[in-house]
């Protein structure tokens, strides 16, 4: 009845700090994710910290919460970087991970499984989004489209 994880990874030449700071600029996600439109954080970045997200596919436009669930800067452990935040109505965990390579930074982007969705997350995937599987092919898409557009902003 859910859906399987999403997974996306791509490796930048630029150090894990680069690509932290980046990364870590929350209202900076509009510019590569196709699907935010804007991101309002409640208060400064760090775990338990929260999130008014506002979403677009075509015409359709949704609100979704988030809380910051994972927070690590890779100064703090070696080049290894982590930020998740877990998404409501969803209840799915969205991750980036950092990790230092020869010459640059591995960043893998995640999704967790939507196990068990509740019936308007079923009823506006079906009606609204093409249906969990096409959208599933589509947030796919934009994982690849995100971190390819960090990867071009940090290379440039």
């Amino acid at each position: 009845m859910g859906q399987p994880p999403l997974e996306a990874s791509i490796v930048i030449a630029a150090p894990p700090s680069a690509v932290w700071a980046a990364l870590s600029d929350l209202r900076a996600m509009k510019d590569r994710s196709p699907e935010v439109i804007r991101t309002w954080l409640l208060g400064r970045p760090g775990v338990g910290r929260r999130a008014v997200n506002l979403n677009r596919r075509g015409a359709v436009v949704w609100p979704t919460w988030s809380r910051i669930t994972r927070w690590k800067d890779p100064v703090q452990d070696y080049g290894r970087g982590a930020l998740a935040f877990r998404v409501m109505p969803t209840d799915v965990e969205w991750s980036y991970e950092l990790e230092p390579t020869d010459g640059g930074t591995e960043v893998t982007e995640r999704r967790s499984a939507l196990v068990d969705p509740s019936l308007v997350v079923r009823l506006t995937a079906r009606f609204l989004l093409g249906g969990a599987d096409r959208h599933d092919t589509e947030l796919l898409a934009g994982m690849h489209r995100t971190l390819e557009t960090l990867r071009s902003d940090l290379e440039r």
